[in-house]
């Protein structure tokens, strides 16, 4: 039997590696000169930064993906625990430094609000129990249909883990000072996602950091990836980098191959799209499936974008921790910004990445690399011009580190690139420069988002930031498990002459 897996992102990597490992062929196709997807690396003038994510959570999915095909995680990667997490910075001069150590968090906590630090503890608890019940009912489960969901023993598991509220009135509950409030709610932008239209399960994510810890892989984020195409290189996969798909071969309603940029034709049992699910919907399928699928995407809530400037900086900017965050003076009003009027706030909250701070090998010496992220609103219509806007908020970022007292930067920077959501889109193909891809407010989770079966077309599988269980680097791989499982079934059902 044999396997197509279109791209090279986290999601398809993973997937080829477990397919392989079940015995099939595989081959995979990626536009790109190399592995990683939204998840690679920028290097120029001798700097190197992550592409993309830059914050690892819950390692032990990747444990788990590297156990399914025999291997030992820490054979592949070095993973080094952030501690403090990250120190956030607000408008009116205050500081708030995350730690994984209780005394040192609650001494913190204390000092912005008295009081808090025992409510941090039961807001740990309660996010313990949504972190728990989530994995073991939502997270780590495919959903085929909403009936599957919505069942007698999963409604209870539903109302408990918060999926129909909010998350910002659901912090509310715990901390007064609105600067705790933020700081425990703003995770949710992991997710491209705002903390009042993003549902109460995510306060798993602040649960996550404090208890499971953030993680920093040596290399950067960007070894991930890396470690995954090792494996799939062990077990025999066979890449093609460089060669594009144009289109997948639907034949009598069943997936029979690809077609490359190139116009030549490849024939499989399966295929496996790992591309942005929005963009390959567009693209690759083709009439009359395209046209009602274009529309349903259409219809459905995008993640925010961000505007990235990657800097070579001379000397190092002391002061700065591994991971910094910065937040604007309207925090709720910057949110309806970017998701409601499609506009760059008037004073940006941005998240600044030193990865000399933890690793080695980012910056040549006596030289500091700092990956700055802006959330900014996907493309739209109405959308800014990102030829104003993009130096703009640039001179916003510099402005604002300055008034915190890491000095003028202007002047040290030695190399630079920005990458704009024109380029997300353009360069890395992700439909309206929509970093995360489709939301994941209650009503695109689980049933609601895109399965790992295609619905139209035999034979057509999906995995990646769109499709269940959602977006992030641990959920991606969840997403690829499943769509090995659903692979090995339908693989099964052709070898014993069953129609799958």
């Amino acid at each position: 039997m044999r396997a197509l897996v279109i791209g090279a992102g986290v999601g398809g990597l993973t997937a080829a590696m477990r397919l392989r490992h079940a015995g099939l062929e595989v081959e995979l196709f990626e536009k790109q000169s190399g592995p990683g997807g939204r998840c690679g690396r920028v290097e120029f003038d001798g700097f190197r930064f992550d592409l993309g994510p830059t914050i690892l959570l819950m390692p032990f999915v990747l444990e788990q993906a590297f156990a399914a095909v025999g291997r030992e995680l820490s054979d592949y990667l070095e993973l080094t625990r952030c501690d403090p997490h990250y120190r956030v910075h607000y408008r009116d001069g205050s500081q708030l430094t995350l730690f994984s150590e209780p005394q040192k968090m609650a001494a913190e906590l204390e000092r912005l609000e008295p009081g808090s630090s025992q409510r941090y503890l039961d807001f740990l608890a309660h996010g313990k129990k949504q972190h728990d019940t989530a994995f073991e009912h939502f997270v780590t489960r495919h959903f085929g249909s909403v009936f599957d969901f919505v069942t007698p023993s999963n409604v209870p598991e539903i109302i408990r883990v918060g999926a129909l509220r909010k998350l910002w009135p659901h912090v509310s509950r715990f901390f007064q000072d609105e600067r705790l409030k933020q700081a425990l709610s703003f995770q949710t932008m992991y997710l491209g996602i705002s903390p009042w239209e993003a549902p109460a399960v995510f306060s798993l994510l602040p649960y996550t950091e404090a208890t499971h810890g953030i993680w920093f892989p040596a290399g950067g984020l960007h070894a991930v990836p890396l470690a995954l195409e090792k494996v799939c290189r062990e077990e025999g996969v066979e890449f093609h980098y460089g060669r594009g798909v144009r289109r997948v071969l639907v034949e009598g309603g069943r997936a029979v191959g690809v077609e490359l940029d190139d116009g030549t034709q490849r024939r499989a049992d399966v295929v496996l799209c790992n591309a942005d699910y929005a963009q390959a919907v567009d693209s690759l399928l083709p009439e009359p499936v395209r046209a009602p699928r274009v529309a349903k995407v259409a219809r459905q809530k995008f993640t925010s974008s961000g505007l990235m400037l990657y800097l070579g900086v001379k000397g190092e900017v002391s002061g700065l921790l591994h991971h910094n965050v910065f937040f604007g003076r309207d925090f709720r009003g910057s949110f309806d910004d970017i998701f409601e009027q499609h506009r760059v706030p008037k004073d940006v909250s941005f998240y600044v990445n030193a990865p000399g701070r933890t690793g080695r090998g980012f910056a040549p010496e006596g030289h500091d690399a700092l990956y700055v992220l802006v959330p900014v609103p996907h493309l739209a219509d109405d959308g800014p011009d990102w030829k104003v806007e993009g130096p703009a908020v640039r001179e916003q970022v510099f402005a604002r580190l300055e008034a915190e007292g890491y000095g003028d930067l202007r002047g040290r920077v030695v190399a630079e690139r920005m990458l704009t959501p024109h380029e997300w889109e353009t360069e890395h193909h992700l439909a309206r420069g929509a970093n995360f891809g489709l939301a994941q407010s209650f009503w695109q989770l689980g049933p609601f988002r895109p399965r790992v079966t295609d619905p139209d077309v035999k034979g057509l599988f999906w995995c990646g930031a769109s499709i269940q269980p959602g977006t992030g680097v641990p959920t991606v791989m969840l997403s690829a498990g499943f769509a090995v499982d659903a692979i090995l079934s339908a693989t099964a059902a052709l070898r014993s002459g069953e129609a799958a």
